[in-house]
């Protein structure tokens, strides 16, 4: 893991803990709180294809991470009026206390996340400038 990729995992480990001290992940079906059965989206977004690392929380709760991560869909988004490239992770959860965050840390210019329970948008975050780094 390079010192990019570090900081990128310890923003999304910090963006959780927060969650996790406000008390969420405590009811059942919410998109507040989270739990097993409910649905998580996360989306990536950036101005170029082949990215830097992304991370988020599975199913199960346990980190994932892509050390470089490609962006198959181009022309969803928009920016500017210029078109940008995403990817998507989701899942049910099989967790009783569903923690989510993400993180993405370009290779351009641009970097967004957002976060999805439900169907329901919970978090958006986006960052400009080389190998920005956008923590939801």
């Amino acid at each position: 893991m390079n010192k990019k990729q570090i900081v990128a995992a310890v923003a999304i480990t910090a963006a959780a803990a927060a969650n996790v001290a406000i008390g969420v992940g405590t009811a059942v079906a919410s998109t507040e709180d989270p739990t097993a059965g409910d649905r998580v989206r996360y989306v990536f977004i950036s101005d170029v294809a082949n990215n830097m690392s992304s991370n988020w929380f599975n199913a199960d709760n346990d980190q994932s991470s892509l050390t470089t991560t490609h962006l198959p869909t181009y022309g969803k988004y928009t920016r500017s009026g210029s078109k940008l490239y995403s990817g998507t992770q989701s899942f049910t959860s099989r967790s009783t206390y569903q923690l989510t965050a993400a993180a993405i840390q370009t290779d351009g210019y641009y970097a967004e996340c957002r976060v999805f329970v439900n169907g329901v948008q919970k978090s958006v975050n986006s960052a400009t400038g080389r190998y920005a780094l956008a923590v939801c």
